[in-house]
């Protein structure tokens, strides 16, 4: 099968868009997984601290590595304690100091329900099954995912660079996922754990509505507005705030209670599992389910006319209407 194409593989500036994935797993410790991508891209590992890792200079440029925990990585429980002068480090246990047993039990506590996270580098569209080796790598390491545990709702998370900055382009990619999303749900199979989980909340109705009315041209200030009154949160399956932020770094500065927000030329979709116990998954699935957004994205026809039968359906179908709607996609899919 391999990796799809979309119909725009250069930027408006005729440069290759690339790609970047975020890896979520459990079972393989980071050290294992450094050693792992050395040894397949080259480069050199770097340590920011005992839960925080860069492998730089691959071919393929930087991997970042990290214990998915915000509590351990930025050791944010050391906060209290420094308002009180206290430097856990310095107090002696034995051969060991007081914060490395802090957090061996923190780890050991957040292990069961927090999960390990790769960040790729940037990669060129032509060049993303060179990321395959690694997928097939943590798999034949017993990496876990997903399904391997029922409260794991662990991710692959994909940051495909935008073709261009236009509002009526970004418009374009968000009426797209929007009128494909409930038959990704289904047909990416998104497991009970996730779907329950906070992280990936679909759009409210309301919004969906608004995008799809075929009056509905903002410019980007207008977009960027919208999308946060109605959506103030980063838990949707498709984050824009990092794109934003790209765009209008000082307006979304201004935006509460979203936390902190790494601006990038790339949307953020958010939506499919992380599958790396089972043989049959792979990066190339997930990537050729994103491909269908990103071509409906680019046929502005098919576009307008699919968002007219989603408003006529969802019109006069009171119960159902997600299977429904995934029924009549599919067969343009």
């Amino acid at each position: 099968m391999g990796f799809e194409m979309p119909k725009r593989v250069y930027t408006s500036q005729g440069k290759e868009r690339t790609v970047g994935f975020e890896l979520e797993y459990g079972n393989v410790p980071l050290d294992k997984v450094a050693t792992l991508i050395q040894q397949l891209f080259g480069g050199t590992i770097r340590w920011e601290n005992r839960f925080s890792a860069l492998v730089e200079d691959t071919r393929l440029g930087t991997f970042t590595l990290m214990f998915d925990a915000r509590l351990l990585h930025e050791k944010t429980y050391q906060k209290p304690l420094k308002k009180l002068n206290i430097d856990i480090s310095t107090i002696q246990l034995g051969d060991s100091n007081l914060e490395i047993e802090v957090e061996n039990v923190l780890a050991s506590m957040a292990s069961m329900l927090v999960p390990y996270e790769i960040g790729t580098p940037p990669v060129p569209i032509t060049r993303l099954h060179e990321l395959e080796a690694l997928r097939e790598a943590l798999f034949k390491n017993n990496a876990k995912g997903t399904k391997a545990f029922p409260t794991n709702a662990f991710a692959t998370h994909i940051n495909p660079e935008m073709p261009d900055h236009e509002p009526g382009t970004l418009l374009r990619y968000l009426q797209a996922f929007q009128l494909l999303y409930p038959w990704m749900l289904r047909s990416m199979e998104i497991d009970l754990a996730r779907r329950i989980s906070p992280y990936i909340d679909p759009f409210p109705t309301e919004y969906t509505h608004k995008l799809l009315q075929p009056g509905y041209q903002p410019s980007l200030d207008q977009l960027i507005d919208d999308y946060h009154q109605d959506n103030p949160d980063r838990n949707r399956p498709l984050d824009l705030y990092p794109l934003f932020a790209w765009l209008r770094r000082e307006k979304v500065a201004t935006f509460e209670d979203i936390g902190k927000v790494k601006p990038r030329p790339t949307l953020h979709f958010r939506l499919p599992n992380s599958q790396m116990e089972e043989a049959d998954w792979s990066l190339e699935k997930v990537w050729n389910s994103w491909v269908k957004v990103e071509n409906l994205a680019a046929d502005p026809q098919k576009l307008a006319s699919l968002s007219q039968e989603y408003l006529r359906m969802r019109k006069n179908v009171v119960l159902g209407f997600k299977q429904k709607w995934a029924d009549h996609t599919e067969k343009w899919v």
